[in-house]
Formats: structure tokens, sequence, C-alpha cells
């Protein structure tokens, strides 16, 4: 027999493979899964009818959606709107001065321009403390552009209150009042008593103490004006101090530009306007007769319509405006002024518009001599005398 091989150990039966799960076992299974997935459908397809979701943008669908990261925008300052912006207390000034000039000033200067509106008035500051409390400064209603007059034209005073500016103007007795009080930083004490005669408007003599705007000898023409008012033009063009006096300039800013006030001692006031290269005296400073004004010219820097000629505007005033011409005596002469003309009389002799005219300086006219006209004006008359140039100029 052969032998037979043991192995060490124990001996048993074979192992046997385990047997594979039955098909009803899997049948069972697969069942329950089944079931799951069923239910599972079964309960989203109730969530979507219960809870529709919320309607997509057919464009987002088609795009990508980045994760950015969240940005801290940093606060914007908010820009104050233009009612917000301060108003400088200058600027508030002259905003009061235009009205108060309108409020006070337009009846007259309405009918002495013969219009019915005004344009705003020029307000030029000549003083302002440091405080922005106190102001002296000047004022102009410009005339229409159509119209060759002198522009209505005086000073103010003004003071910071609780309530806003306070604005007096030259003639009124809140001028007055603020002149006493002002500090003399705004108000030099020199300028004080010229400027309380100015405002008081006393009664004009009719010698006035002045004489012509230009040097004395020289013969200038005459050129008819507007009421109130004389054109000179001649000689070597120099318009002069008719007399010692403050002086003012306003209208403009601008060096060498501007009408000229000059106010004299006894409150009266003499004007020249059209100028060109005027002085650059400081405003208030004190001028002589004969002193250096500007040149006779063709600007109008206060407005109005466009001069006819060179010549230099003549007039005298007090704080309520221009004053009439007629009778009063000015560089030896009486001046007139009619309905019919504009002219000049002394001893005798009659110089009528467009004549030459000269200019004794500041002396009393004398008394007329000769048979007066019916009209009561002297009988004789300067010819007319052409000067190089188209003035005509005369010795008498």
């Amino acid at each position: 027999m052969p032998r037979t091989h043991r192995r060490h150990g124990r001996l048993g039966p074979p192992r046997r493979r385990r047997p594979a799960a039955s098909l009803g076992d899997r049948i069972s299974a697969l069942g329950g899964v089944v079931v799951i997935v069923v239910g599972l459908a079964l309960a989203a397809i109730v969530e979507q009818v219960v809870m529709p979701p919320p309607a997509r943008h057919p464009v987002a669908e088609r795009r990508r959606v980045h994760a950015t990261p969240t940005r801290t925008r940093r606060p914007v300052s908010a820009r104050p709107s233009p009612s917000r912006i301060p108003v400088s207390p200058a600027t508030q000034l002259s905003r009061k001065v235009e009205k108060v000039v309108l409020a006070e000033r337009s009846p007259v200067v309405r009918r002495n321009y013969g219009v019915d509106t005004l344009k705003a008035p020029i307000v030029r500051l000549s003083r302002m403390d440091r405080r922005d409390s106190w102001a002296f400064g000047t004022e102009t209603i410009p005339p229409p552009s159509d119209m060759t007059v002198m522009p209505e034209s005086s000073v103010f005073l003004a003071q910071m209150t609780q309530t806003g500016w306070e604005v007096a103007l030259a003639g009124t007795p809140a001028f007055a009042a603020l002149l006493k009080k002002a500090p003399a930083t705004v108000v030099p004490d020199a300028e004080r008593p010229v400027l309380a005669k100015f405002s008081t408007a006393a009664d004009t003599p009719l010698d006035t103490g002045l004489m012509l705007p230009w040097g004395i000898g020289q013969s200038w023409s005459l050129l008819a004006s507007d009421k109130g008012v004389s054109g000179f033009d001649g000689g070597d063009g120099r318009v002069l101090a008719a007399g010692d006096g403050r002086i003012y300039r306003l209208c403009s800013s601008t060096p060498g530009h501007g009408l000229v006030l000059l106010i004299h001692p006894n409150g009266l006031a003499s004007e020249y306007y059209q100028l060109s290269d005027v002085t650059r005296v400081r405003d208030g400073s004190l001028v002589k007769r004969g002193d250096y004004l500007g040149r006779t010219g063709t600007e109008q820097p206060c407005g109005g319509g466009e001069a006819p000629q060179r010549m230099v505007r003549f007039a005298l005033s007090d704080a309520n405006g221009p004053m009439r011409l007629d009778r009063l005596q000015i560089g030896g002469w009486t001046l007139r002024e009619t309905a019919a003309a504009t002219f000049a009389e002394r001893a005798g002799v009659r110089v009528d518009a467009d004549n030459p005219l000269l200019n004794f300086g500041a002396m009393p006219t004398p008394a007329p001599s000769g048979s007066p006209s019916p009209s009561g004006t002297p009988s004789v008359r300067v010819p007319n005398v052409p000067l190089p140039g188209g003035s005509p100029d005369a010795r008498l």
C-alpha cells in the first residue's frame, strides 16, 4: 500500500465555500433601495410644488458667479451745497448796500435818469476793520447804457450788528450817528469833519471858492452836456483839483480808472468823470487845489452810453446828488443853465458852448457891466477861435 503522508496538526474535513446569497434575498434588498429612492424623489417633487424656487434671471444663469472679497468703503465727506457755502462779510455788505441804495435813492435817480428801472449799484469798499465789523465805501448807480450823464454817487458807512449789517448813506441821520462812533481804522479823524459837512447838505453859496478844473491861465472849450454837468476839454488835457479836499474814487478798483469825488471843507463836492490815467492817490487823502487828478478822455467805468468826444464831465454835488450849476461862481465865471443854452458870463462877457473859457483861478466873480440883454445876460459874446487840434482858445 502506498504511504499515506499526514500533515502535522488537526485532521478534519476540508473547508467549504460560503454559498452565494439567494435570489430572494437579493430581490428583497433591491426592493428596499428602490423604495428609498422613490421616496426621496416623491419628497423632492412635493417640495417643488409646495415651495417653488425663486425665478432666476436668464442672463445670471449663463454667468459664472465668482466670490469676491467684501471691501469696506471709506465714508465720503458730504460736499456743502451752494446754499451752505459761507458768504464773506464783504459780500454780505455789498448786497445789503445795493438794497439800501435802491430803496432810498431809486425814486430820485429814476427821475434824474428818466427811466423806470435801474441797474444794480456799483459798490466799492474802501476800508474794513480787522474784525469785519465796520466798513466805509462808495456806491454808484450806473446810468442807462444809451445815456451819457453823470452817475449818481455817494459814500456810506456800515456796522455789523446781531441782525446783520446796518448801512447808512451820506445825508441821513444814521450816517451822522455812525460817523461819530466809527473806529479810526475805518474813518480817520482827519476825514470826519469833511464827511460830516458833506452829509449835512447845507445850502451852497453862489461863490463856491473853486477854480475851473484845469491850469490857471489856460482856456478850454465849454462843451454842452447834461443838466447839472459841464463838459470841458482843451489845453494840455490835464484835469486838476478845483479846490482842496478829500479824494475818493468810485466804480472801479483798477488803477488809473474811476469817477473822482472830491469833498471840500465846506461840504461841497466836485465830481470828475470820463477821465483817463486817474491819479493813484489813496482814498481819503488830502489833495490841494491844482493837484493832478487825471486826463480828459472817453472812458465811462460807471456805465452809460458811448462818449461823443474827449472831455471831463464836471459837476458839483452834495449828499443828495448833483446840483444845478446855474448862477454858481467858479474860476472867476458865473455858470448859467437855461432851457435854451449853457454858457458862462463874466463882467459883461458871455461865453457860449463850444467856445474858449479862460480859467482865472479861485477868485470872486466881478459884477457884470454893460447893457444887459432882454434875457438878463450880457450882450458881449466871445467868437469861435479855432485852435490846432480843433479846440478853440482865446485870451480874454
